[in-house]
C-alpha cells in the first residue's frame, strides 16, 4: 500500500521542513521532499501546515497497571517497596484485581496512543506480557532483557543483573532496570553495586536514579549507560526526583517515561509538562524544548536499540507519525504545549490507528476498521473497539469509572 501526507511540517532530523510531503509504502517512510509531487498517489492526506513528527515513545509504563486512582498513603516514601505495599493493600488496587489483564494492556495502550506514543517499553517478564502483544493497538516493544531493580528487595524479574546484562550485549538488546528508586542506603549504593557486577554499558537503560550523586553520574556517563526519567512518579512518591540537570551536562542519553498512572502521569504530554515545570522551578530556566522532543523520540530509541527502525522521519524508517494542530509557530513548543485536543493523526506502521473524524475516509482506504469516539469533547476515530472495551470495564466493576487517561465522552 502506498499513500502520501502532503502540505505538512514534517519535523526532521535536519530541522522543520515547511510544505513537505511524506510518502509512504509498505509500512515505511519512502520519501520526504519539499513542495507537492505533480504525480498523485491514490491517497493523498491534506495536512494544510499542521506538524508531522515521528511517532512518541514511552521510555518506560507498566501497561498491567494502568489504573486510577493514584495511590500514596504514607508519602514520601523511603523506596519503592513500601509504596508497593500500600498499593497491593489499597481499595484501588482490589477494584482493580477485578479486571482482566487483557482489559487492562487495552487500556494502557489506548491512553499511550491517544497521546501520540507508538510504541512502549512495557517493564515487566516477557511472559506477562506475551499474550497481548498481538493485540495491542500500539507496538509494545519486546526485545529486552531485565531486572526489576537493583537491591536486596528487588522483586523476581529475570536471571540476575549479570546474566540479563549478557544476555543484552550478545543479542544487541536493552538490558532495563530501576534504580536508585529512594534514598536507603541500597538505592544510594545501586550504581556501584551495578558497576561493581560488570552490568553498566551502552545496552544498560537505568530508570529512576533518584538518589544519584555526583560520582553516581560519572560512572553513568562514562559507561555511556542510558537513563529513563520519570518526574511525575518520583514527585508524587518521593517529593523528589534525579539531578537532571548534572545528568544532562554529563551527556548522559536521556528519555522520558510515565510510570503507570497509579503513581505517574496519565499520558506522556502530562509527563512533558512535569518535567519542563520541575526544570524551571529547580533550576530558574526553561529544559530546551529540543531536548524534550529528543527525550520522546530519537532518545529512546537509541536507548532501546531500535534506532534503525524508529524515533526519527527518515526515509526507510518505520512510517510511525504523529500530527498536531500547529497554533504554535515553533515545532518543539508545540509538542511541549500539546494536549489531547492537539493530536490530529496518529499513523503507526503506514496506517492510521487514530484521528479527527474527519479523517474516517483515510481510515477506510487503507482497511482500518475501528469506532467513532469523543476523547476529550472532540469527535475522533479510533482503531479497534475502544468502546466495546470500556462496556467491558463497566459490566466488570458493576459501575462505570472515570479513567482520566482514557477521557471519552
Amino acid at each position: 500500500m502506498e499513500w502520501e501526507i502532503v502540505n505538512s511540517k514534517a519535523v526532521t532530523p535536519q530541522g522543520v521542513m515547511e510544505n513537505a510531503t511524506i510518502r509512504i509504502k509498505d509500512g515505511r517512510i519512502s520519501s520526504i521532499s519539499a513542495g507537492i509531487p505533480k504525480d498523485v498517489l491514490p491517497i493523498r492526506i491534506n495536512l494544510r501546515g499542521n506538524f508531522v513528527y515521528p511517532g512518541l515513545i514511552n521510555a518506560h509504563d507498566h501497561l498491567l497497571g494502568t489504573y486510577l486512582p493514584k495511590v500514596g498513603t504514607n508519602r514520601p516514601y523511603l523506596n519503592w517497596l513500601p509504596w508497593d505495599n500500600d498499593l497491593k493493600s489499597s481499595v484501588v488496587y482490589a477494584e482493580r484485581q477485578q479486571l482482566e489483564p487483557e482489559q487492562l494492556y487495552l487500556l494502557g495502550a489506548y491512553k499511550n496512543l491517544i497521546s501520540g506514543v507508538t510504541s512502549v517499553l512495557d517493564h515487566i517478564p516477557h511472559f506477562v506480557q506475551k499474550p497481548f502483544l498481538d493485540k495491542s493497538p500500539v507496538r509494545i516493544l519486546e526485545r529486552f532483557t531485565l531486572s526489576h531493580s537493583i537491591c536486596s528487595y528487588s522483586l523476581g524479574w529475570g536471571d540476575g543483573p549479570q546474566i540479563e546484562y549478557a544476555r543484552a550485549k550478545e543479542g544487541n538488546l536493552p538490558f532495563v532496570t530501576h534504580i536508585s528508586e529512594g534514598f536507603d542506603e541500597e538505592s544510594k549504593n545501586a550504581v556501584r553495586e551495578l558497576n561493581s557486577l560488570g552490568c553498566l554499558g551502552e545496552n544498560t537503560v537505568l530508570v529512576h536514579g533518584i538518589a544519584f550523586d555526583s560520582e553516581d553520574i560519572k560512572t553513568v556517563s562514562k559507561t555511556k549507560a542510558n537513563l529513563v526519567w520519570c518526574p511525575e512518579s518520583n514527585l508524587f512518591m518521593f517529593g523528589k526526583t534525579a539531578p537532571i540537570q548534572e545528568i544532562l551536562e554529563a551527556g548522559i542519553n536521556v528519555s522520558l517515561g510515565t510510570d503507570s498512572p497509579m503513581s505517574g502521569s496519565v499520558n506522556i504530554f502530562q509527563e512533558i509538562k512535569s518535567a519542563r515545570e520541575f526544570f524551571a522551578k529547580e533550576y530558574g530556566k526553561e529544559l530546551d524544548p529540543k531536548i524534550v522532543f529528543k527525550m520522546v523520540t530519537e532518545n529512546p530509541a537509541k536507548a532501546l536499540r531500535v534506532e534503525n527502525d524508529l524515533g526519527k522521519l527518515e526515509i526507510g524508517k518505520k512510517a510511525d507519525l504523529l500530527v498536531l494542530s500547529s497554533e504554535k509557530e515553533d515545532a518543539y513548543q508545540t509538542l511541549c504545549t500539546a494536549d489531547l485536543k492537539s493530536v490530529r493523526l496518529v499513523v503507526k506502521d503506514g496506517k492510521p490507528s487514530y484521528g479527527d473524524l474527519s479523517l474516517k475516509d483515510f481510515f477506510d482506504e487503507t482497511g482500518v476498521t475501528g469506532r467513532e469516539i469523543k476523547i476529550a469533547g472532540t469527535d475522533k476515530y479510533l482503531a479497534g473497539d475502544p468502546l466495546g472495551l470500556l462496556e467491558s470495564v463497566t459490566r466488570a466493576l458493576g459501575y462505570k469509572k472515570d479513567l482520566a487517561f482514557f477521557p471519552v465522552g
